[in-house]
């Protein structure tokens, strides 16, 4: 059996980097985004990358699910390494 490449989380924790951190990024990544009732959808069709989100709130903290998914799969497309998404929240107003 191959160990996981996505580190383990806990699923109902929730992290230090809000929903509107998140957005930011994403957005900056040229994401297009689509509010629902049910979830929030970014799109970036040039890498056939999307993702839905619960609907959070803007100030609302993300779960360490959503966060380690959302960084796996952005440096796994080659639209942002791991090392530097774990360094943009910072620079990122809440």
């Amino acid at each position: 059996m191959r160990p996981s490449l996505v580190p383990e989380v806990d699923h109902a924790k929730t992290s230090s980097v809000s929903f509107a951190q998140l957005r930011h990024l994403l957005l900056d990544l040229d994401f297009t985004e689509c509010r629902q009732d049910a979830y929030w959808r970014f799109e970036h069709p040039e890498s056939d990358t999307v993702f839905l989100f619960r609907p959070y709130t803007l100030a609302e903290n993300v779960t360490q699910q959503d966060l380690a998914a959302t960084r796996t799969h952005l440096d796994w497309r080659g639209l942002l390494s791991s090392d530097a998404f774990d360094d943009h929240p910072r620079k990122t107003p809440a």
